[in-house]
C-alpha cells in the first residue's frame, strides 16, 4: 500500500511518500546493486509514476501542449535562453509563480504555416514566385516549346543566327548576339578542330543540313523550304573534361515543313522547328566530352563522333534520352532512319565581352549519370 501526503509549504507544493509497505523485489535489488546504491531502498514502480498522477490530479498547475508551445514560440523573442528550454509548468525560483517563457525555441523545428488551397491570393503568390524563378534561373527547368518571338538586331549580319533564334527561349542565349565558332565545312570534319574551336565558350547550338536525297543536295538558305535542319541545343558546352555535362535544360530540335492551310499565311519559317525535350532528368545531356568524340546529345540522342570512318555520319535515336515528339519519331530524321550524312555543320555560341565570365567554360559537376 502507498501513502502519499501532499503539503504546502512556504508557496511551493510538496509531496512525501510512505513506501514501508511496498515489497520490494529481487529484480529491483539486482538493478540498484548494478548501479552502486547498496544502501538504499528498492524502487517501486508506483513510487515511480506517483509524482506523474500528483501533477496530473492537481488542477492548479498549468497544462502544457504542444498547441501551446507553438503558439508561444511564434509570438516571443527569437533567441533561446537558458530558461527557455524548461518545461512551461516550473519554475527556476520556489515562490510558486510558473512564470517561465519559451523564447522562440521550436522557430528552427516547426514548418511554415500551410498554405489554404482555398485563397485566391496565396494561389498567386505561388505562380507568381515561380514565374519568378523560372526568368531568374531558366535552365533550371526542362525546355519550353514556346518559340521566341522576338530578334536581335545583329542577327541580320548571321544569317543561321536568324534562322535558329525562336529556339532560344528561356535559355541564357534568349537575347545575346551569336557567332559561328565552328563550321565543319571549313574547319574540318574532324573532332581536334571541333573542340579547338568550341571547348570553354559555354552553351552552344548545333546546327546541321542533312544531305537529303529526296530533294537533292542544295544546301542553300534559299532552298530552306526544302532541306532538313536539324540540331540541338547543349546549355554546358564542351571543355574537354571527359565524362558527361548534365542538363535539364537540352533540347534537340528538327525542321518541320510548313503546314499552313491558308493562303498568305507566313511564320517566316520559325515556327516550323519542333523541340524535343531531355527525358529522364539532365544526366548524359551531353553524353561525350572527351577530346577525341566530336557531338553525343545522349548516348544515342544525336551522335556525331568526328574523324571516324564516315565524318559526315550521324545516327539518332528517339525515346531514351530525348522524347520523340508529337510525330513519334524514332530519330531525328525524316527519313525515320537510324542514320544520315551531313551536308554542313555549324556550331553557335554567345557573344561574350572581354573580360566578361562565359558560365560553363570549364569541368562541371555531374551527380546524375553514374
Amino acid at each position: 500500500m502507498v501513502i502519499a501526503t501532499t503539503v504546502l509549504y512556504h508557496g511551493k507544493m510538496e509531496y512525501s511518500i510512505d513506501t514501508s509497505n511496498i515489497p520490494s523485489r529481487k529484480s529491483n535489488r539486482r538493478l540498484s546493486c548494478s548501479r552502486g546504491y547498496h544502501n538504499r531502498q528498492p524502487i517501486g514502480a508506483a513510487s515511480l509514476l506517483l509524482p506523474l498522477i500528483l501533477f496530473l490530479a492537481n488542477p492548479s498547475i498549468p497544462r502544457w501542449s504542444a498547441a501551446a508551445a507553438v503558439n508561444t514560440a511564434r509570438t516571443s523573442l527569437p533567441l533561446p535562453t537558458k530558461s527557455a528550454f524548461l518545461h512551461p509548468s516550473f519554475s527556476t525560483s520556489f515562490s510558486g509563480a510558473h512564470s517561465v517563457v519559451l523564447h522562440g525555441w521550436l522557430d528552427n523545428f516547426l514548418p511554415p504555416p500551410l498554405r489554404n488551397n482555398d485563397n485566391d491570393d496565396d494561389d498567386d503568390d505561388a505562380e507568381s514566385s515561380d514565374s519568378e524563378r523560372r526568368l531568374r534561373y531558366p535552365e533550371q527547368y526542362p525546355a519550353t516549346y514556346e518559340l521566341l518571338l522576338t530578334t536581335n538586331d545583329d542577327d541580320s549580319h548571321q544569317p543561321d543566327a536568324h534562322l535558329i533564334r525562336p529556339l532560344l527561349k528561356a535559355t541564357q542565349l534568349e537575347s545575346r548576339s551569336l557567332e559561328v565558332v565552328y563550321d565543319a565545312v571549313i574547319h574540318g570534319w574532324d573532332a581536334a578542330a571541333f573542340h579547338s574551336r568550341v571547348d570553354g565558350r559555354g552553351a552552344a547550338v548545333v546546327l546541321a543540313r542533312v544531305a537529303s536525297t529526296e530533294f537533292g543536295t542544295d544546301t542553300t538558305i534559299e532552298a530552306e523550304e526544302e532541306e532538313e535542319l536539324v540540331g540541338g541545343y547543349n546549355p554546358k558546352g564542351w571543355a574537354s573534361m571527359g565524362g558527361a555535362r548534365p542538363s535539364v535544360a537540352a533540347f534537340l530540335f528538327y525542321h518541320r515543313r510548313n503546314t499552313c492551310s491558308n493562303e498568305g499565311d507566313d511564320d517566316g519559317g520559325a515556327r516550323t522547328f519542333q523541340k524535343l525535350r531531355k527525358v529522364g532528368g539532365g544526366g548524359m545531356a551531353c553524353a561525350n566530352d572527351n577530346p577525341d568524340f566530336g557531338i553525343a546529345f545522349g548516348p544515342d540522342g544525336f551522335l556525331l563522333p568526328l574523324g571516324r570512318d564516315d565524318s559526315r555520319c550521324a545516327t539518332s535515336k528517339l525515346g531514351t534520352y530525348y522524347e520523340r515528339g508529337p510525330d513519334e519519331r524514332s530519330s531525328i530524321f525524316r527519313t525515320g532512319g537510324t542514320s544520315a550524312r551531313l551536308a554542313d555543320l555549324k556550331v553557335m555560341v554567345g557573344v561574350y565581352e572581354e573580360g566578361e565570365e562565359i558560365p560553363y567554360a570549364g569541368a562541371v559537376l555531374d551527380m546524375t549519370s553514374g
